[in-house]
């Protein structure tokens, strides 16, 4: 991966297009791989953006366990979706058939965006999504190789990238939209948040940036209220021993603020956790590589750590 590192700079809007130009063709040559991972779509709600994918493993895991993995996209809270583009056609699917190789079953669920929607409706989409493979698994996570009793339906996990990580956080760390009976929270059994913006506490007003969580909080003052930080600092301290395992994950090379943010929410989960939480840096790579790299075959090594404590989560040692 050379040629990531010659990229310069390290914002969002600075490293897109080269990463992309150098990582699409050679996702395109490994394009027959990629596509002969089993794949089914569904739709889990009223809406367009109700819309999941699956990606089955191509056989039996020789535990006979199948783990279930849901991956939430980002895309700066106005963009993103499960397929990034139709003609291209393997964004995010790079994703779903590196993990279902692993013997990872791996749900990627569309979600609605700013500003057609507000807080908390994307998370409370992830929810549905959860719950209905949860209420569907027979229709829709069983194959000829991934049988009923294999899956882990009571260790789900889930893994959030940038703004999706954002979603991830809010869906974990708040219980007025994910509840402490709820049957979705009962069942989780690791939460990775990568990449995501989780402190607002520098929010500036009239910035595009600011502009974009006013729209999805309705101000800045309830964008901060709702950050990540602030809900971890609020989560009740007599239900931390039930939250699920949790790791963070960040590019080597994210953008200076995103490093900054992983850095605070470590320190605070660290002090509600009584214990530091284990965090996997994705090395060489940028913002928008670390997901453009899954099925070329090199520059995998953070979704090699990560799936080892996927496994190692449900009681299998890789």
């Amino acid at each position: 991966m050379d040629e990531l590192s010659q990229i310069e700079g390290r914002a969002i809007d600075e490293v897109t297009d080269p990463t992309v130009g150098i990582l699409a063709p050679l996702l395109k040559k490994n394009a027959a791989a990629i596509k002969e991972v089993p794949l089914r779509s569904f739709q889990y709600g009223p809406l367009d953006r109700h819309q999941l994918d699956v990606y089955y493993p191509l056989k039996p895991h020789a535990s006979g366990k199948t783990p279930v993995l849901f991956f939430i996209y980002g895309g700066s809270f106005i963009s993103g979706e499960r397929n990034l583009s139709a003609r291209f056609g393997l964004v995010y699917a790079c994703v779903g058939a590196f993990f279902a190789r692993q013997g990872i079953l791996t749900v990627i669920p569309d979600y609605r965006l700013v500003p057609n929607v507000t807080y908390p409706g994307p998370v409370e989409d992830i929810r549905e999504a959860i719950s209905w493979i949860l209420n569907n698994a027979n229709e829709a996570l069983t194959t000829r190789h991934t049988s009923r009793e294999s899956l882990q339906l009571d260790k789900l996990f889930v893994l959030g990238h940038s703004a999706g990580a954002f979603h991830t956080g809010s869906l974990l760390f708040s219980p007025d939209i994910l509840t402490f009976d709820s049957d979705v929270r009962a069942r989780l059994g690791g939460v990775a948040m990568f990449g995501g913006p989780y402190d607002l506490s520098a929010l500036e007003d009239g910035t595009e940036r600011a502009k974009i969580y006013q729209d999805y909080f309705g101000s800045i003052e309830e964008a901060q209220r709702h950050d990540i930080v602030n809900l971890v600092r609020r989560y009740p301290q007599d239900r931390v021993p039930s939250l699920p395992g949790l790791v963070l994950l960040r590019a080597e090379e994210e953008p200076g603020f995103l490093l900054r943010d992983t850095e605070i929410l470590k320190a605070e989960l660290t002090k509600k956790l009584s214990g530091e939480p284990r965090l996997i840096v994705a090395r060489g790579h940028n913002h928008i590589s670390i997901n453009w790299v899954l099925g070329i075959g090199e520059g995998e090594e953070w979704a090699y750590d990560f799936t080892k404590w996927v496994w190692a989560r449900v009681g299998v040692e890789t």
